[in-house]
């Protein structure tokens, strides 16, 4: 085999070996039964999660976020077909699954139109042991459907190989329609733009899958760069910069095993309610700074002064509609017969966004001045402890297991080397993020010791960064008839 570097500056990571070593392995029964060929060209791409820092769900109401990239990473090889079969399998276990779940893209059309989203969407829900599936095919659906590409000449197999667990809070999802989008681009020399690949990740989680989430993670896991913080202005997609983690300053996450989705309905109502908000303050004001759809561009001293007496409790939602008709967010449908908390919910991102400032501040002073380290970590910690306080508070989505971490983390305190600690992503379970100082080890060993004394869990630990998509690029293995792949 002929290992062709194209782009990127460094291809040799853990998820990229172990999917050529199992290529290697299982080739002879891949190739009988799932439609791999013997010869010819793989593209493989590489997407890492993210450790969502500050900002978390703050992000569709337009908050400045903060987020890392992680050393998992979900890996995707793509391989031409000869018809229009679209073939996918992910590897688990450290072995294919088998048999691969295939769809052919005339499954696109009805009476020779493009099909719409919903309908694509129910499609896709239809096959079974598939939940992932949408986060694949759905690329070469949502490619289609935002024209950036006619129509594709060919299906194709793809391999899945991801060591990020489904539920983590770490965006795994994301990862993976990143790697595939990538894939994808190189194999049918589409031309997009890493911000488009982004973008058309949301798409395929928003609209194929059904997860009403924002742009950070998409965003993150195309344009993050390794040892770097990102600070995104979520209006839609603005990068601000990329901030060096201080000096002896690490960010870690614990996932207690507790599972979240941003399709569950306490996520989406959060959502919902801030929308919800923001339709009563945009007929109730006329107020041209809420044209652009985005809470977080009210201060909050302009949201304490003019908008907190216009926002009720609680709302119930016949009445919302009965009153405004439905909210101005796109992927989300106020239901009649529940209630929302719409002040807190709008609460939450506006105050987020103003943590999220001062917290990317504090970072960058403790680099900037080293002498003054524990005073600007110890605000830092504060903002994150707010944070976590808010997410469980205000936007209803706080996780008994994880506050068990962050409480065991401040009793700790500085001097174990942990000056913070909050629950990230969507919220309602996943990974609490750590803000250290030094080595924490010692620290580390007694947090997931008391956490399995109390909750009888063992945890999982994530730590390092790792390239984002673009800056790690693509490979090419070039098979030849009766030839092994080999190493690196």
């Amino acid at each position: 085999m002929k290992v062709e570097q194209l782009h990127g500056p460094s291809q040799k990571t853990l998820q990229v070996v172990e999917l050529e070593y199992l290529l290697q392995c299982d080739s002879p029964e891949v190739f009988s039964q799932n439609g791999f060929k013997k010869e010819g060209k793989i593209i493989v791409a590489r997407a890492p999660a993210r450790l969502d820092i500050m900002g978390g769900i703050a992000d569709y109401c337009g908050a400045n976020v903060f987020q890392m990239t992680l050393n998992r990473a979900a890996a995707a090889a793509i391989q031409p077909r000869n018809d229009k079969k679209l073939l996918a399998l992910t590897i688990q276990d450290e072995k294919l699954l088998e048999p691969s779940i295939q769809m052919s893209l005339d499954d696109f059309y009805e009476d020779d139109k493009l099909k719409s989203y919903t309908n694509v969407r129910k499609m896709m829900s239809t096959k079974e042991n598939s939940a992932w599936i949408g986060y694949v095919f759905g690329c070469f659906f949502a490619l289609l459907k935002e024209e950036k590409v006619e129509k594709f000449p060919h299906g194709a197999v793809i391999v899945i190989k991801s060591d990020i667990p489904m539920g983590a809070g770490i965006a795994s999802s994301a990862a993976i329609e990143v790697a595939t989008l990538s894939v994808i681009n190189q194999q049918y020399r589409l031309g997009l733009k890493p911000i488009e690949i982004a973008r058309l990740g949301q798409i395929v989680e928003n609209r194929v899958v059904g997860a009403p989430c924002g742009i950070m993670d998409q965003v993150t896991a195309t344009l993050g760069e390794k040892n770097k913080i990102l600070s995104l202005l979520c209006q839609p997609d603005k990068i601000l910069e990329y901030v060096d983690c201080p000096t002896n300053v690490s960010f870690i996450g614990i996932h207690p095993k507790v599972h979240r989705s941003t399709k569950s309905s306490a996520y989406i109502d959060a959502r919902t309610a801030a929308f919800m908000g923001l339709t009563i303050l945009k007929q109730e004001l006329a107020w041209d700074k809420l044209d652009t759809n985005y809470l977080c561009n009210l201060t909050v001293e302009e949201y304490e002064e003019r908008c907190i007496p216009l926002l009720p409790q609680k709302v119930h939602g016949c009445k919302f509609i009965e009153k405004y008709g439905q909210s101005v967010d796109t992927v989300t449908k106020v239901k009649p017969d529940k209630i929302y908390n719409v002040r807190n919910c709008v609460n939450h991102p506006v105050y987020e966004n103003a943590r999220v400032k001062q917290f990317i501040d504090a970072i960058k002073n403790v680099q900037a001045y080293p002498e003054h380290a524990h005073r600007y970590l110890t605000e830092a910690g504060r903002l994150m402890y707010e944070s976590n306080a808010s997410y469980r508070d205000r936007a209803g989505l706080g996780c008994p297991e994880i506050d068990g971490i962050v409480n065991i983390a401040q009793k700790i305190g500085p001097q174990g080397g942990i000056y913070g600690a909050k629950i990230t992503g969507g919220g309602g379970g996943g990974t609490a993020a750590l803000l250290c100082y030094g080595d924490v080890s010692a620290s580390l060993t007694q947090i997931l010791s008391a956490y399995k004394l109390a909750w009888g869990i063992r945890t999982v630990t994530f730590k390092g960064s790792s390239a984002g998509a673009n800056e790690f690029g693509h490979i090419v293995w070039e098979l030849a008839e009766n030839e092994p792949l080999t190493h690196f």
